[in-house]
């Protein structure tokens, strides 16, 4: 028994090496391994417009928009999807929500939380999912 755990021990102890030596290596050259850009840029931007009784202001509607994400799948996911409200048209009341490819399904089942801002009965309705920017404010009517 004593000899297997031996050549476990011994096994384990040259792998942990050789991982520590490929890890200097690594750092001494200055290696950076490259990550997908398209993953980590990728963004995703929410056409919406709400229907009110009275008016709200787009920085209203991110911490709405923020705390329904938080109470729905918590802080962690919160940290991940990134909400934040680009653009609201108070004359319109239309704006463009901005989060990544990983938390936009997050934004959305969240949105239907968002039920009052300020003491006003707030419902906020998303029309299209898009991975413009330009294309979104074209949908609201800008440009």
């Amino acid at each position: 028994m004593s000899l297997i755990q031996l050549i476990i021990d011994l096994i384990l102890l040259a792998w942990l090496t050789i991982l520590t030596i490929l890890y200097l290596i690594r750092r001494q050259f200055n290696i950076k391994i490259v990550k997908n850009k398209k993953l980590t840029k990728a963004k995703r931007y929410i056409v919406f417009y709400v229907i009110t009784e009275g008016r709200v202001n787009g920085i209203d509607i991110e911490k709405g928009i923020r705390n329904s994400v938080k109470e729905l799948l918590g802080s962690m996911w919160l940290d991940i999807a990134n909400p934040k409200v680009i653009l609201y048209r108070d004359d319109t009341q239309e704006g463009i929500i901005s989060t990544n490819r990983v938390g936009y399904k997050t934004v959305l089942a969240s949105l239907p939380f968002v039920k009052e801002i300020n003491g006003n009965k707030i419902l906020i309705v998303p029309r299209r999912t898009t991975g413009s920017l330009k294309r979104a404010k074209r949908i609201i009517g800008l440009k």
